[in-house]
Formats: C-alpha cells, sequence, structure tokens
C-alpha cells in the first residue's frame, strides 16, 4: 500500500481508500476515485505537479498534496 502520490507514471495500480477531508474526499468519489477503481498516473507538470491520472477512462489533474490521500495498490 502506498499514496497514489508516490506511484510511478504508467503502473496501473488499484484504489484502496480515500482518507481526505470533505469536500475534498465527496468530490473525488465523484469523480471515480472509488475502493476497488483502477488508475493509472500519465503525465506530471513541468515541476512536478500537479499530475494527470486516468481514472474512469477520464483524464484528471490531481495536486500532489491531494493525491497523498489516495491509498493504492500496484497491480
Amino acid at each position: 500500500m502506498l499514496p497514489l502520490s508516490r506511484l510511478p507514471l504508467g503502473k496501473a495500480a488499484r484504489i484502496l481508500s480515500l482518507s481526505a477531508e470533505e469536500p475534498l474526499k465527496g468530490r473525488l468519489l465523484d469523480l471515480g476515485f472509488v475502493p476497488e477503481g483502477e488508475i493509472t498516473p500519465l503525465y506530471a507538470a513541468p515541476l512536478g505537479d500537479p499530475r494527470a491520472y486516468l481514472v474512469c477512462d477520464t483524464v484528471i489533474a490531481l495536486r500532489q498534496k491531494d493525491a497523498a490521500t489516495v491509498a493504492v495498490a500496484e497491480v
């Protein structure tokens, strides 16, 4: 188990849990960051923050501090 913010680019993972507080947690759930969902980091901004993630066939940009609240397991 590791935070999404530390998952290498291009490596798929399974979402385990969200530790974010509301309203961020609700927003992430609405965007498809649900337990057992698959997620893949695609791109990073030139300075590394934010990063783009593929989740539910949609590309979502997420700041590193917010990605750190998502626990994942590599698949």
